[in-house]
């Protein structure tokens, strides 16, 4: 099973704190915006990092087995 993750980015700005989300359809794709966005991380002295929201994003899904596949198609 998949679940989203938020992409988080925090960062101050005046002594203001700011924060951005973004959803993401799971973990891997996640760990590839914080990677691409190290740079901006440096820039802004800025926090990244990704949260499991607990919503399935994918789930397994059941497969028919082979003989009543067959047997349907008959």
């Amino acid at each position: 099973m998949e679940y989203f993750f938020l992409f988080i980015l925090e960062y101050q700005i005046r002594g203001e704190w700011m924060r951005s989300r973004l959803i993401l359809p799971n973990s891997e794709t996640c760990q590839m915006v914080i990677r691409a966005n190290e740079g901006l991380s440096d820039h802004l002295n800025a926090n990244l990092y990704c949260r499991n929201t607990g919503i399935l994003s994918k789930s397994v899904r059941p497969k028919l087995r082979q003989s009543v596949q067959n047997e349907a198609h008959q």
